[in-house]
């Protein structure tokens, strides 16, 4: 219930407010979209908000030492949400995993699990959201992939399940692709870009299959 008052604390305008959808054109329910411009003009407030011109800078990390990346920046995309960006360190251990190899190798998801518990849609239930990934399986295929005149590279593929403590709740199951690259002279990594696609399970009342595409990239670069 949403009660719009002036700066006297006299009420101008009240609605019961519900976001957009079915459930909004309800008998006695409204849509906020169009409520709280009625009660911003009721205010003599300007309902459209004043431009800004400022530029939308992206969150970032700081340069570390030697020139690697300091960690990851995360885009995450599901259907009908807004994209959400996340930026996660890298830890010495995932560096440590991510290091040139001379043969193909196996990496355990869970060596990637600060960046992979991000991956789940935004404006879900608090009490699902607020419930971490706890388990995380799958085995990543690293592999040398050729250098040029500047830059050693390697791919990272593999299945990437995750889910919480019991089977009854949320869960994700997907897939890994990425491009790491190298220094001629160093098995550090320098830089890594991919992509997990792949099912958020949502379990509520009932299961949801929602689709999700994360975008990982390390910065900075």
């Amino acid at each position: 219930f949403m009660l719009v008052l002036d700066y006297h604390g006299r009420l101008v305008h009240s609605f019961h407010g519900l976001p957009s959808g079915r459930r909004a054109v309800t008998a006695g329910r409204s849509d906020y979209a169009k409520e709280i411009p009625k009660g911003l003009e009721k205010l003599g407030l300007p309902v459209a908000p004043p431009a800004d011109d400022k530029p939308v800078n992206l969150p970032d990390l700081k340069k570390v030492d030697g020139g690697h990346p300091a960690g990851v920046r995360v885009f995450l995309k599901s259907p009908g949400k807004m994209p959400v960006v996340e930026v996660l360190p890298m830890k010495v251990e995932t560096r440590a995993a991510l290091q040139l190899p001379s043969k193909p190798v196996g990496i355990e998801a869970e060596s990637l699990k600060n960046w992979l518990e991000q991956i789940y849609p935004p404006a879900i239930r608090s009490v699902d959201a607020n419930q971490p990934f706890t388990k995380f399986t799958g085995s990543l295929r690293l592999e040398p992939a050729g250098c040029d005149k500047n830059r050693r590279y390697a791919l990272l593929r593999g299945p990437v399940n995750m889910s919480k403590q019991r089977e009854s709740q949320s869960s994700f199951e997907g897939n890994l692709q990425a491009v790491l690259t190298y220094d001629l002279v160093s098995p550090e990594v320098r830089s890594i870009r991919g992509v997990v696609e792949g099912d958020y399970l949502y379990r509520q009342r009932n299961l949801e299959r929602l689709s999700m595409v994360a975008a990982i990239e390390s910065r900075p670069e």
